[in-house]
């Protein structure tokens, strides 16, 4: 009569799976959080290419008048928005916003972050009326208006 060893299978069948288990718990632990900062960095690359294509289509310098500069060393010329495009158009640009907030009159504000910048596109029913562009490494930015007299620095 031959005796079967029973303990040797459900052991080895428990390692097997505990094996698998490590395997997933590192996959969920360690890759995809790797794999989403890999994404929102491709993201925000290609964000910022948008920006930059699409800032000097909108804006234009007010050559007609000048302002001291930001940082007093100078004087520059104010910029103003060339056309007002929609809300969808500007959207259909730089693609879908990474924070939307709206204020008291009902005008949308859409921000998107680039590598470089941020820019925050206000709208007040439908229409873009103000653009501001920040450099995230600096901080400072500069408020762009539909009219130039409303242009200061920041």
């Amino acid at each position: 009569m031959r005796r079967c060893d029973s303990g040797a299978v459900p052991i080895r069948a428990i390692a097997i799976q505990l094996a698998l288990l490590a395997g997933i718990v590192a996959f969920y632990k360690l890759y995809l959080p790797h794999r989403e900062k890999v994404l929102a960095a491709a993201a925000a690359a290609e964000r910022e290419q948008r920006i930059q294509k699409l800032l000097p289509s909108l804006v234009v310098e007010d050559s007609t008048r000048e302002v001291t500069a930001s940082d007093g060393a100078g004087r520059a010329h104010p910029q103003k928005l060339a056309s007002t495009p929609t809300m969808e158009e500007v959207e259909q640009a730089l693609g879908a916003p990474d924070e939307r907030s709206t204020d008291f009159r009902g005008g949308l504000h859409l921000i998107w972050s680039g590598t470089e910048h941020e820019l925050e596109a206000s709208f007040d029913q439908g229409r873009l009326y103000c653009l501001r562009v920040e450099d995230r490494r600096t901080g400072h930015g500069v408020l762009i208006f539909e009219s130039s007299w409303g242009w200061h620095p920041f």
